[in-house]
């Protein structure tokens, strides 16, 4: 029976009939009509009602290509017919492979693309209506088991969907390796394989199929791998595979990294010796070296690679700042010509360079003073406060002064030229009564610095003064210094208190040996 609509402009119809079918779904099934509606709607054969749950479906993480998706059991259509007879279907591919159109008529779609399907519903429609346009869109995916076994925690059935990946299935890198052998089988007995290094590494999802109905997802047991380090992208143990390459393995690990030098080395150990093979970067049979189970391939790198040295110069310099050197190469000179040079307030008598080193400045000259926390080596190296650097001899004086050429000294990376303005202060620290800065005086002794810092405190250990040349760090003492110059440092050390009962200890052990002594003399002096 033909419909006795008139004919209605084909884009118009396209856009009332997905539109229609979308306020069919949203609106309650007793909604009500027009008369005119109820008319036409008498007229036509009924909707067919979708008895699958209406949800949104699995993700998807590219659109589905309508001549590469096959369809299957559970699949959801949305069918329009367009032309002298207008109605949107909502039909699911049948357990057996089929769709029903109501009042038309049932044809098998199973395996087939959107496109072939297509063809395959407008046949079937053309037999009862002429001059129409039929239309297939996938509205949801379908949602099947599939089998996962071998070398997983939990081996057994798992849902999945056609948008479903084998990896998201594997659920992880299997036994903390990247696998390269998991095999997906077909219910047809078509094997696919699936290599997780290709698709997490290049992100080629070929490496990685869609899952379909009834396929088992494989992970052989883990019996065979390479190790890689060094300079590649991705270091860390790949499973192996027959036929694998050196050029091959090092594309899966990401390739060289800039610092990689041209050097590549294959350990191999063969009846119980280990084996060495060296090939260069450049070498054509890099490429087809063949790989072999339990190989180790280090890539060496190149050592300080795109590191730049550098030192700094802070204070009086016309351009303080970083600046990059050649270690053991560029002098003094060299970086504070860098640094522009120095300005009318620098004082070179005080100026110091500073470089970094491992062990602590104020190095103990004795055995003893490691052994006693309360030597004076150990309390003025505490008063003292280093800083973990070491002061580099350099007499800036002579150093550009006439001839200072042959006073020229390389520098270092780290090192740290400070320059320090003229006038400078004396530091007093330790065990006095307000240390500090205290204005400098030429021609001044140790003393006097102290006695401007408020004298020495109670707990001061005035026989271990110790005065820090600023020039060298050298420490020397009070006497030996004799007058201080700017930027010197005066350290006094405290003196440690001893507590009451080592002292009560110590008297009793005293008296209880007198009076031993007089004991044994008054016995002695009994008898004769």
């Amino acid at each position: 029976m033909k419909s006795k609509l008139h004919p209605v402009p084909a884009r118009l119809a396209w856009v009332a009939l997905f539109a229609a079918a979308a306020l069919a779904h949203a609106a309650p099934a007793a909604a009500q009509t027009t008369s005119a509606d109820s008319a036409v709607a008498r007229s036509r054969p009924p909707v067919q009602a979708d008895p699958a749950r209406e949800d949104d479906g699995p993700l998807l993480d590219a659109p589905v290509s309508r001549t590469e998706y096959l369809l299957g059991p559970g699949d959801r259509l949305g069918v329009a017919v367009v032309g002298e007879f207008n109605e949107v279907y909502t039909v699911t591919v049948t357990p057996e492979g089929s769709v029903l159109l109501p009042g038309i008529g049932i044809t098998r779609v199973l395996g087939l693309n959107l496109e072939q399907a297509q063809d395959r519903i407008g046949t079937l429609v053309a037999r009862f209506y002429r001059n129409v346009e039929v239309r297939v869109a996938l509205t949801r995916v379908r949602v099947f088991n599939v089998f996962l076994a071998g070398d997983v925690e939990n081996p057994g059935v798992r849902k999945a969907s056609a948008a479903t990946r084998a990896s998201e299935v594997v659920g992880g890198i299997a036994g903390g390796v990247l696998r390269r052998g998991i095999v997906v089988r077909r219910a047809n007995g078509d094997s696919l394989t699936v290599d997780m290094v290709r698709f997490l590494r290049a992100g080629d999802t070929g490496a990685n199929p869609f899952l379909r109905e009834g396929d088992a997802v494989i992970v052989p047991p883990l019996n065979r791998w390479v190790n890689v380090y060094g300079r590649v992208h991705f270091t860390g143990t790949y499973e192996y595979r027959d036929g694998e390459t050196l050029g091959s393995l090092l594309a899966s690990a990401g390739g060289y990294t800039p610092e990689a030098a041209d050097t590549t080395l294959v350990v191999r150990t063969v009846n119980g010796e280990h084996r060495v093979y060296r090939l260069s970067r450049n070498d054509p049979a890099l490429a087809t070296f063949p790989v072999r189970p339990f190989d180790a391939v280090y890539v060496v790198g190149v050592g300080n690679f795109n590191v730049q040295p550098i030192a700094l110069v802070q204070g009086e310099v016309l351009r303080p700042g970083v600046y990059p050197i050649r270690p053991d190469t560029t002098t003094v000179r060299e970086l504070v010509a860098m640094a522009g040079g120095f300005t009318g307030r620098a004082s070179l008598s005080q100026a110091v360079l500073d470089r970094r080193v491992t062990a602590v400045a104020l190095a103990d000259t004795t055995a003893a003073a490691d052994q006693d926390p309360n030597s004076a080596e150990q309390r003025t190296r505490r008063a003292f406060n280093s800083e973990g650097t070491s002061r580099v001899v350099v007499d800036f004086e002579r150093l550009f002064g006439p001839g200072g050429e042959r006073f020229d000294q390389p520098v270092r990376d780290g090192d740290r030229l400070t320059v320090p303005e003229r006038g400078a202060d004396v530091s007093v620290r330790g065990a006095v009564a307000t240390p500090g800065l205290v204005p400098f005086q030429e021609g001044m002794r140790a003393e006097h610095y102290i006695a401007l810092a408020g004298w020495y405190s109670r707990r001061a250990d005035v026989r271990n003064v110790v005065v820090v040349r600023a020039r060298t760090g050298a420490r020397l003492t009070p006497r030996e210094v004799g007058t201080l110059q700017p930027g010197d440092v005066i350290v006094v050390p405290y003196r440690e208190p001893r507590p009451w009962n080592d002292i009560l200890t110590r008297g009793q052990l005293v008296v209880t040996t007198i009076t031993s002594l007089v004991i044994t003399a008054i016995a002695i002096i009994g008898r004769n």
